[in-house]
């Protein structure tokens, strides 16, 4: 099997995990009597459709996506994809597949209407124990790296985007527990049988409902603008979530996501700055 260019570029910093990525493979699909068909060209994880499911891989750092599938198995096909088998040790397991598959973004429906349907559904609350990392936790840790990389970076943009960021990660509920997705969009939501739309790939954490809402007004940002930013925070206040806790949120989590290859991303400033505004 092939590995992507996208995938190998993207983790080329994880040369073992790579170098034994085939062999893991092809004991995985051994192991589950898979016939897999040509990965999809996506850099961030190893994703091989095989007849019904798909066979998804994730590299070692990838810390976002550490409990993707216990997030999976709590929403039990509810609005979301379902796993049908899991291999923890390598960071590895199947879901459904779905058919057709379009993505919510290549579609004609409207993304807002279709998210804060799916939003709705979504909704779980978490007791302990539970495998889920705590937003609160995140946000101590992303309050340090926003500040240290701010001064790192040379302070490449205005310190009262760094302050508004670290207000909003010191002011994180500690005893929130909604499980909640940190990467919903239309790229995320594909169309399916089962249901009419089911969402893939998510990002969970355990913390307050409103940052369900980081995903879709970071994506807004980047692809509407101001208007498209202004209409998710109307649309994401009818499901039931603060307007303004979300448009906190949703400018804080574009700076904490918004560091790669040792630099600050302009586009994911630039969403911060949007979206404090709207």
């Amino acid at each position: 099997m092939q590995l992507p260019t996208s995938l190998t570029e993207m983790w080329k910093r994880e040369p073992e995990w790579l170098d034994e990525l085939p062999r893991v493979v092809r004991e995985l699909a051994a192991a589950w009597d898979l016939a897999l068909e040509e990965p999809i060209d996506t850099p961030h994880s190893l994703v091989v459709p095989a007849g019904d499911v798909v066979l998804k891989v994730n590299a070692p750092s990838h810390v976002e996506a550490d409990h993707e599938a216990d997030a999976l198995v709590r929403w039990d096909g509810r609005g979301a994809v379902r796993v049908v088998a899991r291999a923890d040790e390598h960071r590895a397991f199947l879901i459904e597949r779905c058919r057709p598959g379009t993505r919510l973004w290549d579609s004609a429906d409207d993304e807002p209407a279709v998210v804060a349907e799916l939003l709705l559904r979504l909704r779980a609350k978490v007791t302990e124990p539970h495998p889920f990392r705590l937003a609160a936790d995140e946000a101590l840790r992303w309050a340090e790296e926003v500040r240290a990389r701010h001064a790192l970076g040379g302070r490449p943009f205005e310190q009262s985007l760094v302050d508004l960021a670290v207000d909003v990660f010191g002011s994180a509920d500690p005893g929130a527990t909604a499980l909640v997705n940190q990467d919903l969009h239309g790229g995320n939501i594909l169309s399916a049988t089962r249901e009419p739309w089911l969402v893939i790939d998510p990002k969970p954490l355990v913390g307050e409902r409103d940052l369900d809402g980081v995903g879709p007004l970071r994506n807004a940002a980047w692809n509407g603008g101001a208007p498209a930013v202004r209409r998710w925070l109307d649309v994401l206040a009818e499901t039931g979530l603060d307007r303004e806790r979300v448009q906190a949120w949703g400018a804080a989590h574009a700076l904490a996501w918004g560091w790669a290859d040792g630099e600050w991303s302009t586009e994911s400033v630039d969403a911060a700055r949007l979206i404090a505004a709207a």
